[in-house]
């Protein structure tokens, strides 16, 4: 009876162990982080840190349903459009390799951020979106 309790605690452990490494490797392709900070002429500034996982980031798409954004700034290397509501960033040449972060700025007519976001590799998007 002792051995038998014996292999069912490290069946147990093992157990709690495998599905430790599969939530890790089902986990979030990226980590976006915010900051924001009101400026003078009472816009807000929103630093986005964007941390990728595993899989290099080539893409970062937001969607604002404020439509608050009235200017970006790319990190060197990076392209981005918005019209307000979304916005819109590439590279090709300078992408966020595994466990590096780019940061991009956002001003905004608003500090009440709600973003939805999705990032992408060279062809397809990781991971679904998520809410900031």
């Amino acid at each position: 009876m002792k051995v038998f309790k014996h292999h069912v605690i490290c069946y147990l452990i093992a157990a709690v162990f495998v599905a430790a490494m599969s939530h890790a490797c089902l986990g979030a392709a990226a980590g976006l982080e915010k900051s924001v900070q009101q400026m003078a002429d009472g816009n807000y500034m929103i630093k986005l840190r964007l941390t990728a996982r595993n899989a290099s980031i080539y893409a970062l798409k937001l969607a604002d349903p404020k439509a608050a954004i009235v200017d970006v700034y790319a990190p060197k290397g990076w392209c981005i459009i918005t019209d307000g509501g979304d916005f819109i960033a590439r590279t090709m040449g300078s992408p966020i390799l595994g466990g590096k972060t780019v940061e991009f700025i956002l001003h905004s007519t608003t500090d009440e951020i709600k973003y939805t976001w999705s990032v992408y590799g060279k062809i397809k998007q990781l991971g679904g979106a998520e809410t900031l």
